[in-house]
C-alpha cells in the first residue's frame, strides 16, 4: 500500500542521491579550496565497504560514534566519494536532523524514497546500494527504523552517525548487528598533515611507514626498560626526518623561550584537536565555540541519554570543578553543588556516555577494590578542559592546571591505542604514586606525566610492581634510560 507523502518530504527525497561532485564539495574548504585530508578512521571503514561489496562480508551496518565536531559527518561523504569512485555504487545521503525540521520521520523518508527513488520495496532490491544517516538519533524511533531497514535491504551498506555511544547502542536487536566505531579527537600527526594543507597548501605531511607501530610495541609490549629503549633507538632517524620535515614545512611563530616543537604541541592540545575547529585562527573563539558544545551537549544530548537527571546548572558546575580537579569525592561534591550523591554518580556516568569524559578506576590487584566508588576523571579533549579553565584564568592557565591537560592527552592517545587494556591510576596513600597504570603483559607499566617534568620521584618511591615505567614530558628532547625508567619527551609519544 503506498503511502501519501507531504510535497517537502518529495522534495527531501528528490535531493538525497549522493553525486561526486556533492560529495567533493562536502571535503573541501569553501574559501581556501583545499581538501581535508582523510582521518586515520577512514581506512577501516573504506575496509568494511569494500568487504561487503566485494564478498557480501558482515558487518554490513556501521555506527560512528564520538564527541560533537570531531568529523564523523566528513568521514561518511569520504566514503560515499570512494565507493562512488571505485565501485560507481549508487549513495544516499539523508541528514536526520534537516528530516526533523520538516516535520518528518525517518520511517517516512525511506518509505517515500522506496516509491520515488527506488520503485520498490527494500526486500525487493538485487543491486547493491549505500545508505547513509547523519546524526541518525535525533528521531526517536530510529532505533526500531533502522532494524526494519537491516533486515529488509539486504543488499545495502549503512552508516551512521551519532553523538554519544548510548544513543547508538540503546537497542540489543540492533545492536547486534552494528559495527560501533569510535571516532576520537585528532591525533597530533593528523593535526600536523591537516595544518601543512591549510596552512601551506602543502601534501600532507606523514612520517615513515610503520613508525607509530614500532613506539606503540616499543613502549607497550616489551619485557624490560632495556629492551623497550633498544628498540626506541633504532626508530631516532625516522623520528628526527619527520620532525625536520615538520618545522620545514610548518615553521611555528618564533619563540626565544620555547622550541618549535613545543609550540606545535601546545597548539594541538590546547585548540586545535577538533577537527571541526582546524580553521579557526581566533583562540578566544575557540574557547567561545567549545562552551557552546558543552552547551549543546547538556541541553540536547543529555536529557536523551538520561531521563533521570538534567539540571543545566548542576552539570555545568560540576564540569568546571572536574576541569580543576580530577579525583572525584562524591560526597564531598555532593555537599558543594547541593546535588544527591546518586544523581551525581549519574550525571558522571551520562558524561562518559555523551563523550566528554573518560573515568579511571584506582589500580588494585583486588576485584572488590576495583568496585570502589573512588575514581579520577580526564575530558575526552584537552582542549575542553582548556574552554573551561579560560573562563575562570582567560588565556594564561595556572602551571599546575596547564599539567592537567597534557595527563589528558595521555588518557586520550592511551585509550586510542590500546582500546582492550585496563588503564587504572596509581593509589597508594602510603606511598608516592605515578599517574597511570597500564595493565600490559603480566606485570604493569607505570606512566608518569609532567609537562616539564625531569623527576622521577614518583616512579622510584612507588611500591608498584612493575616492569618499567615512562616518564612523559616536555624536557628532553630523546628518549633516556635511568634504571628501569625512560624518560620520553612528548614529542615522540605523540608520533603513535
Amino acid at each position: 500500500m503506498q503511502h501519501l507523502h507531504s510535497s517537502e518530504l518529495e522534495t527531501y527525497i528528490q535531493h538525497c542521491t549522493v553525486t561526486l561532485s556533492v560529495a567533493e564539495s562536502r571535503q573541501t574548504h569553501p574559501i581556501l579550496g583545499v581538501r581535508y585530508p582523510a582521518r586515520d578512521a577512514f581506512e577501516p571503514l573504506k575496509s568494511y565497504g569494500e568487504d561487503f561489496l566485494q564478498q557480501g562480508s558482515e558487518p554490513r551496518m556501521i555506527a560512528l560514534t564520538g564527541l560533537r565536531g570531531v568529523g564523523k559527518t566528513t568521514l561518511l561523504w569520504q566514503c560515499a566519494e570512494y565507493f562512488l569512485t571505485q565501485y560507481e555504487i549508487p549513495t544516499y545521503f539523508f541528514n536526520v536532523n534537516e528530516l526533523r525540521n520538516i516535520g518528518e520521520s525517518l520511517a517516512s523518508a525511506l518509505d517515500c524514497f522506496q516509491t520515488i527513488i527506488l520503485g520498490k520495496r527494500f526486500r525487493e532490491l538485487t543491486i547493491p546500494i549505500i545508505l547513509l544517516f547523519d546524526e541518525a538519533h535525533d528521531d526517536p524511533e530510529w532505533a526500531s527504523t533502522l532494524k526494519v531497514l537491516y533486515d529488509e535491504a539486504r543488499s545495502a551498506f549503512i552508516m551512521l552517525t551519532g553523538s554519544s555511544a548510548l544513543l547508538l547502542n540503546t537497542n540489543a536487536d540492533l545492536a547486534r548487528r552494528m559495527r560501533m566505531e569510535k571516532i576520537y579527537p585528532l591525533t597530533f600527526l593528523e593535526f600536523i598533515a591537516a595544518k601543512s594543507v591549510f596552512q601551506n597548501g602543502a601534501i600532507p605531511l606523514h612520517p615513515e611507514l610503520h613508525l607509530a607501530e614500532n613506539l606503540r610495541q616499543a613502549l607497550f609490549y616489551t619485557d624490560t626498560a632495556v629492551e623497550s629503549f633498544t628498540l626506541l633507538q633504532r626508530v631516532q632517524s625516522d623520528v628526527d626526518r619527520f620532525w625536520k620535515d615538520a618545522e620545514y614545512i610548518i615553521p611555528a611563530a618564533p619563540d626565544a623561550s620555547t622550541s618549535n616543537r613545543v609550540l606545535l604541541l601546545q597548539e594541538y592540545i590546547y585548540y586545535h584537536n577538533i577537527p571541526a575547529f582546524l580553521a579557526f585562527r581566533n583562540l578566544n573563539l575557540i574557547n567561545d565555540s567549545i562552551n557552546d558544545l558543552f552547551k549543546r551537549v547538556i541541553i540536547e544530548d543529555i536529557p536523551k541519554i538520561s531521563k533521570r537527571y538534567d539540571e543545566e546548572l548542576a552539570i555545568t558546575k560540576l564540569l568546571y570543578r572536574l576541569a580543576a580537579s580530577d579525583e572525584l569525592n562524591i560526597e564531598e561534591l555532593s555537599k558543594k553543588l547541593g546535588v544527591k550523591k546518586d544523581e551525581i554518580e549519574n550525571v558522571l556516568d551520562t558524561l562518559v556516555k555523551a563523550e566528554i569524559l573518560h573515568l579511571l578506576m584506582p589500580f588494585s590487584h583486588r576485584i572488590d577494590a576495583k568496585l570502589t566508588k573512588l575514581r579520577k576523571a580526564f575530558f575526552m579533549s584537552p582542549s575542553l578542559r582548556r574552554a573551561l579553565l579560560s573562563v575562570v584564568y582567560g588565556q594564561t592557565i595556572p602551571p599546575n592546571l596547564r599539567g592537567k591537560l597534557w595527563e589528558d592527552l595521555t588518557i586520550l592517545y592511551l585509550k586510542r591505542l590500546l582500546p582492550d587494556i585496563v588503564l587504572s591510576f596509581a593509589k597508594n596513600d602510603s606511598a608516592t604514586n605515578p599517574d597511570f597504570v597500564v595493565e600490559t603483559r603480566d606485570t604493569p607499566l607505570l606512566i608518569e606525566v609532567g609537562e616539564s617534568k625531569s623527576s622521577r620521584q614518583q616512579i622510584t618511591q612507588s611500591g608498584l610492581v612493575h616492569r618499567f615505567a615512562i616518564l612523559l614530558t616536555n624536557s628532553e628532547s630523546s628518549p633516556t634510560l635511568h634504571g628501569t625508567t625512560i624518560t620520553l619527551p612528548f614529542e615522540w609519544f605523540v608520533l603513535m
